[in-house]
């Protein structure tokens, strides 16, 4: 019975946190070794792990200076003795049965990595969402055929191939580990993209099970919904991408699906950064409406959050109403209405600040079924969705558009031939 370790980042989660060491206690796979990383935590976290410790020999505590996540986990990372490792974040849980199931396909299939599917869980909500690609096992030609030109975008804005998470994977941890204790910004900002997906890539050893086993807790007060400083986004962009790029190299991933991953960047964290280049643009990406024009916001994710923010802290921004079907919930903490209240608004537009082409399609229905007509909702122009880097000119940072750093990385990547992988 192979020993794996799970790795349990812990800051400031005092309220969640005994629920996810319970459900990683009650595993029906019984020979793992669960590695409590307490990061610094201020609150009573330090003595909820000692309490656990105390009652299962499983368990391993590691107390550190606070460093973020991708430190906590670098922390766990060393301490791991397992022969294969999975990730817990402190607020999250995960089913009884997932680290036997996802163990058993590794055994069956002999493959270096499993993805599973996750459950997007809140108070009053569950929903499950699994990859893109179809359930079976990957490998070598296989693998390189279904699984590289999708990896990060599927072909639908913005869907990866498989999940970008590493707590939906169980991983070979000799695999997982050069990726994992990579120095640089890139693991510190881009953690689970930069760390489980190249370790993908490179391995070509993957099986895929739509089966979903972790719960991601929806949380409007966690570091998902904060709101970033955009000149740092860029900053730390044009610093990245190279580093990027050369995490692929020699897998035969296409550049174009770095493209893709990169516009999706930009559009979730800074998506004022498009409208730099001059004085009257605004709202680039949604057809540049112009300033003053009032505006509904449909979708009140993390994505909603960053361009709510944008919008109101413009010059000329006019935001009449806030909706998202799951307004019960994000009326504790945000300024959110019931999308059956958008028809009694007065406005110019409805913008779907919803990143994922097939969740925004779902949204436009809604929208017209309450008789909105369909030349007032706007989301991603088509023209930006097909071509990335007709935006990536729009982006600068120490006088050098982003297009022209993209042009450079491209050219010095030689990681195969990218022309043959891309998605139509």
């Amino acid at each position: 019975m192979d020993l794996i370790s799970v790795i349990v980042p812990v800051y400031r989660v005092e309220k969640y946190i005994d629920q996810c060491i319970w459900s990683l206690r009650n595993q029906t796979y019984k020979n793992i070794e669960i590695i409590l990383v307490d990061d610094g935590s201020d609150d009573q976290c330090p003595q909820i792990c000692e309490q656990h410790a105390g009652q299962d020999r499983r368990i391993k505590i590691i107390h550190k200076k606070n460093g973020g996540a991708d430190s906590a986990r670098k922390a766990g990372m060393l301490a791991a003795t397992g022969k294969y490792v999975g990730y817990v974040d402190g607020d999250d849980w995960i089913e009884p049965e997932m680290y036997e199931k996802l163990l058993a396909y590794a055994e069956e299939y002999g493959v270096d990595v499993v993805e599973s599917g996750i459950i997007d869980s809140g108070e009053n909500m569950q929903r499950n969402r699994h990859p893109y690609l179809g359930e079976g096992c990957y490998k070598d030609r296989i693998f390189d055929e279904k699984i590289l030109p999708r990896l990060f975008y599927s072909g639908y804005f913005y869907e990866y191939g498989i999940l970008a998470y590493l707590c939906t994977k169980l991983f070979l941890k000799e695999k997982i580990m050069k990726y994992h204790m990579m120095g640089g910004k890139a693991n510190r900002i881009l953690d689970d993209a930069m760390i489980g997906l190249p370790c993908v890539a490179e391995t070509k050893s993957l099986y895929i099970t739509h089966d979903c086993y972790y719960h991601y807790r929806i949380r409007t007060d966690s570091s998902k919904s904060q709101v970033y400083q955009e000149e740092m986004v860029v900053a730390d962009l044009f610093e990245c991408y190279p580093d990027f790029l050369a995490r692929f190299k020699g897998t035969g991933l296409a550049d174009t699906q770095l493209h893709y991953f990169t516009l999706y960047w930009l559009l979730y964290k800074a998506p004022g950064v498009f409208d730099h280049m001059c004085k009257d643009d605004f709202l680039v990406p949604f057809g540049n409406i112009g300033r003053g024009k009032k505006i509904v916001l449909y979708g009140a994710g993390a994505s909603g959050v960053h361009l709510e923010r944008y919008i109101r802290s413009t010059a000329g921004g006019n935001i009449v109403g806030w909706a998202d079907r799951n307004y019960r919930d994000l009326q504790k903490t945000l300024n959110i209405i019931a999308p059956h209240e958008i028809p009694g608004l007065e406005y110019d537009y409805i913008i779907i600040s919803i990143l994922k082409a097939n969740a925004v399609q779902g949204a436009k229905k809604d929208l017209m079924d309450m008789g909105v007509p369909e030349n007032k909702i706007l989301w991603i122009e088509q023209k930006y969705l097909d071509d990335p880097r007709l935006l990536f000119e729009k982006v600068v940072y120490l006088r050098k558009t982003l297009a022209e750093v993209v042009e450079v990385a491209d050219s010095q990547n030689t990681g195969g031939d990218s022309k043959g992988l891309e998605v139509n």
